[in-house]
């Protein structure tokens, strides 16, 4: 997340992981360009299969 210039540290994603922080939406696009997925394939439980 540093190289994306995206200042997030370990509690903070632990504390996504236990959904006690939000995700902001630079986030969830560095979150998509590490893992190489697109936002939508994140985001499909939440709206349902696009």
């Amino acid at each position: 997340m540093q190289l994306l210039n995206v200042n997030i540290d370990q509690q903070m994603i632990s504390r996504i992981e236990r959904n006690k922080r939000i995700v902001t939406d630079y986030e969830l696009a560095s979150f998509g360009e590490i893992l190489g997925v697109e936002v939508s394939e994140l985001l499909k439980n939440y709206y349902g299969v696009f």
